[in-house]
């Protein structure tokens, strides 16, 4: 009897040492559902109450998320009193100018995480003051001001789905006018830029179109630069295309956090790119990095046109830059502006910065991180 005494004593030791605290399972759920803040809110705390329960607090942007944590806690054993909110998926905006700008806070002052462009379905998750914290079709989270913004319930947006609707793919900035016959400078109801959504019926025997923006201003374009949205979501794989927009911006300034032709960084280039093609990538360079096929570096000579080419730290793996790779080495690339260099240490175009590996796109269109503008429930 005393042997087998120890021996409970022993096991119950060993199962408290063992056991999981609260801010452990809240933790290790993160670290398993919500690893990647910027494309998912966890932001939940756990408190041991004296009775053995735990409370529960904060908030999710996800169902799931909430569900695999009461999950991870009724695992050990633990009783729940939830108290953590999901935030709204069914508050829905449109961005009404050509571009805006999504900050990593609610502040003109904040960084800059990314942009948005006009007719892009968003997300919108929760309101601070004029701010609301919103998610992007690529599931990028970041706060936007308000007036950049036209909201719409869920029903105007499946009208908006249904809608024939046009896609400006000029590869310049261009212009919405008044009327059809007048384009001075005090003509302007808007700029657009590529990739801007609008509403209207394509006509390509008009020299100019009617279109009506996501806020309800209506104007004139002109139809060679602009097509059908649900004809254009429909094309091919194109990487000469994806080459075409990418050097077609060739001098742009860079900005961090800029995802449009006026102004942009590494991964908004392929982001833009890719986007002229129909295809939506992952926002930041190391997240496109963990997408499609990959290439070690030393196989660079077998990469093919359109490839992501990523550099960074090579003792830790850390990516910090993106390229578009061409041909021979070379590739085109958003550093201080957008430019050409190659990743041949014997081109005269060679730069050092450490080249980690490539990743092929083309061959993984429909997995996680890369999906096309048709096969996307936002807008269509």
């Amino acid at each position: 009897m005393k042997k087998l005494a120890l021996t409970l004593v022993s096991c119950a030791l060993a199962a408290s040492t063992f056991a999981l605290t609260p801010d452990e399972i809240v933790k290790n759920t993160k670290a398993s559902v919500a690893p990647d803040a910027r494309q998912i809110i966890y932001e939940i705390t756990a408190e041991e109450l004296p009775a053995g329960e735990v409370i529960l607090r904060g908030k999710t942007s996800e169902q799931d998320v909430k569900t695999a944590l009461l999950k991870s806690f009724a695992d050990e054993g633990k009783t729940v009193i939830d108290s953590v909110t999901v935030l709204p998926s069914d508050k829905w905006a449109q961005v009404r100018i050509s571009v805006c700008c999504f900050r990593c806070g609610p502040a003109h002052a904040a960084e800059m995480a990314t942009q948005g462009i006009m007719g892009q379905p968003i997300r919108l998750l929760e309101k601070e003051d004029d701010w609301w914290r919103a998610q992007t079709p690529d599931g990028y989270i970041a706060y936007v001001v308000d007036n950049s913004l036209t909201e719409k319930s869920a029903e105007e947006m499946e009208r908006w789905r249904q809608a024939p609707r046009v896609i400006v793919t000029a590869p310049y900035q261009t212009h919405i006018y008044y009327n059809t016959t007048d384009r001075g400078p005090r003509d302007v109801v808007s700029d657009v830029v590529l990739g801007n959504i609008l509403e209207g019926v394509y006509n390509p025997d008009a020299e100019m179109m009617e279109v009506t923006l996501p806020d309800g201003r209506t104007g004139f374009i002109a139809t060679a630069d602009v097509e059908p949205l649900d004809k254009w979501a429909q094309q091919e794989f194109d990487a000469e295309k994806i080459l075409d927009t990418a050097y077609s911006m060739e001098g742009t300034p860079y900005l961090w956090g800029g995802t449009s032709i006026k102004t942009l960084d590494c991964s908004g280039l392929a982001k833009v790119s890719y986007f002229s093609n129909g295809i939506i990538l992952m926002r930041d360079a190391s997240q496109q990095a963990l997408t499609g096929n990959n290439i070690a570096a030393d196989q660079w000579r077998t990469c093919e046109p359109g490839d992501l080419l990523f550099f960074g730290n090579p003792k830790t793996g850390k990516v910090t830059h993106v390229a578009i790779y061409h041909h021979d080495g070379d590739y085109v690339h958003s550093s201080g502006r957008v430019r050409r260099n190659s990743i041949n240490p014997d081109s005269d175009k060679y730069l050092t910065t450490p080249f980690l590996g490539a990743t092929r796109i083309k061959d993984s269109i429909g997995t996680k991180g890369i999906t096309t503008v048709a096969a996307h429930p936002w807008y269509f």
